[in-house]
């Protein structure tokens, strides 16, 4: 009997194995043949003529890696920097529009995109964003980078500040009975670890952390709004402002709509007439294989791989 059992696991153990290598060479022959990243069709917002300006949307927490679920509700810092290069590229692309409803998110991801931002400009494409019901944090980031800002009147935004939240589990594991055990080859490498307190040392290396990614936030305020740095500390306390608060305050240019920011995008481009045109994106098949392929990339390196913390750019509710 026991051997028609492990028989049977072993069958069931092989066809679990060729199914995920099947799915691996399907997603690897997908991304080669059909190309997850291709060029997916543009369709008009409105205008007419030859000259375009680009509208680019970046809705929900900013993630660097495939956008945060396949459905839309995070924007992946790679998929905007591909629509940003593209509109770079494109010679009858004279302005972009950047549409932010956004609380930010990584540090990185949206470092990622404020600099593809200032690589339009440095080629002579004006990028105006457009703050809609949230822009903070890394929105505010991201917005920084821009030529000019418009927000409506209601707007969120501000936030400016960098936080990490850790999850301490130490009581909760003595009341399940749960002993955690480490061996560490330095008294700093399990930092961080929700099975004991942070001591005083790990505190101040965490503070060190936030407060290098704090002063970058400040510099690329104090430069892309060319507001003196003591002023935006003075702001920076992580609090947060309306569009209305942030025109007095100097953080947005002008109150409105999209009507104003591509009027202001064809003034900035110098143009009396121009087509707005969005970039279509990856449908959901394309987004879910996307997905798999990341996972996959991930798993093929570090099987466990998922970061304990990481810095954020991020308003939390």
């Amino acid at each position: 009997m026991r051997q028609v059992i492990g028989v049977a696991m072993g069958v069931v153990l092989a066809l679990a194995s060729l199914a995920g290598a099947a799915g691996v060479g399907f997603v690897a022959g997908y991304t080669a043949c059909c190309g997850l990243g291709r060029r997916a069709a543009e369709h008009v917002v409105t205008g007419t003529g030859p000259d375009r300006i680009v509208l680019v949307r970046l809705v929900g927490p900013i993630v660097r890696e495939g956008g945060a679920f396949p459905f839309g509700s995070g924007v992946s810092s790679r998929e905007v920097v591909t629509l940003l290069d593209r509109a770079q590229q494109d010679p009858r692309v004279r302005a972009v529009v950047l549409e932010l409803n956004t609380p930010g998110g990584s540090v990185v991801a949206s470092a990622e995109i404020h600099d593809r931002v200032l690589a339009l400009r440095r080629a002579g494409k004006p990028v105006v964003a457009l703050m809609t019901e949230v822009a903070a944090s890394g929105g505010y980031y991201v917005a920084a980078s821009a030529d000019r800002i418009v927000a409506d009147p209601s707007t969120i935004t501000g936030s400016i500040g960098v936080i990490v939240v850790l999850t301490n589990v130490e009581e909760l594991q003595r009341k399940l009975g749960i002993r955690t055990v480490v061996f560490k080859s330095g008294r700093f490498k399990d930092m961080g670890n929700p099975a004991r307190p942070i001591s005083a040392e790990e505190a101040r290396i965490f503070e060190g952390l936030v407060q290098e990614a704090y002063d970058r936030f400040v510099d690329v305020v104090a430069s892309g709004r060319r507001l003196d740095r003591a002023r935006v500390v003075e702001l920076a306390d992580g609090r947060i402002y309306t569009g209305r608060q942030a025109l007095r305050l100097r953080l947005v240019d002008h109150l409105g709509g999209r009507p104003e920011a591509f009027a202001l995008a064809r003034q900035l481009a110098r143009l009396t007439q121009a087509t707005v045109v969005e970039y279509g994106r990856p449908g959901l098949v394309e987004r879910l294989l996307g997905l798999v392929h990341d996972a996959v990339s991930s798993w093929s390196v570090h099987p466990e791989a998922a970061p304990a913390f990481s810095l954020q750019y991020r308003m939390v509710p």
